[in-house]
């Protein structure tokens, strides 16, 4: 698979150029949309087949800061499939 890439937008971050924390989750969802794409399973086929993607549950542990124009790499795995629900993970990198 590849890694998604984003880069980090003005209007992402605050007065001190840092990005606001609520933009990563925005970002795992891009990766996420990106990912299902990868492996066959576009978002406009899973929804004309019925299947819905709904996000439950998340956890995010913030370890460093993104600034302006920083280039963000996504990395999404499979953690975890259990017939109706899956797990992912998120690894980002800058």
């Amino acid at each position: 698979m590849e890694q998604y890439k984003h880069t980090v937008q003005y209007y992402e971050t605050d007065k001190m150029g840092i990005v606001h924390h609520s933009n990563y989750i925005r970002w795992m969802e891009e990766a996420r949309v990106d990912f299902l794409s990868q492996i066959g399973w576009a978002f406009d086929k899973l929804e004309s087949l019925g299947i819905a993607s709904p996000v439950t549950a998340l956890d995010c542990k913030y370890k460093t800061s993104c600034t302006f124009a920083d280039e963000v790499f996504i990395t999404v795995k499979i953690e975890e499939f259990k017939g109706v629900r899956l797990k992912l993970y998120y690894e980002m990198n800058s």
